[in-house]
């Protein structure tokens, strides 16, 4: 299975609520998802309800947290894209499908990332995500 990676609804919702003035919040927090085989992104997913049978995980490191840069980039045209950098590491054995990337209040999920094999970590361990998501009007 290749890794799977996309915008979800809510995540479209949330900017174009920034883009219009509304309450919202920006990319600003990234959570490791929590199953034992691979899953796949769908745009569909949310923050409560993530994709397949995935759950948050909400401690051993792998919990929702600040991340550590995010940018504005360009992967077509100018600024159509986000990069987001972050290292997780691990404080217990766990399994680790793939990533959230949340807003500011960790209740929105904008992107979602199922990798293409199951991490399992044990303590001590990285997982060192160097992300791009671009909103691709081609």
């Amino acid at each position: 299975m290749a890794q799977t990676q996309t915008w979800t609804d809510t995540g479209i919702a949330e900017l174009v609520k920034i883009g219009s003035g509304a309450a919202a919040t920006p990319v600003n927090k990234i959570v490791c998802l929590n199953m034992a085989t691979p899953c796949a992104a769908v745009v569909g997913s949310t923050f409560a309800d993530p994709c397949d049978t995935a759950t948050h995980h909400t401690d051993s490191g792998l919990d929702i947290a600040a991340i550590t840069t995010v940018a504005q980039a360009q992967q077509n045209t100018a600024g159509d894209s986000i990069d987001f950098d972050h290292v997780f590491t691990a404080t217990g054995t766990k399994n680790v499908a793939g990533i959230h990337v949340c807003n500011t209040d960790g209740d929105v999920t904008f992107i979602e990332c199922c990798f293409n094999a199951v991490l399992a970590v044990e303590n001590t361990d990285t997982i060192t995500i160097d992300g791009r998501a671009t909103i691709n009007q081609a």
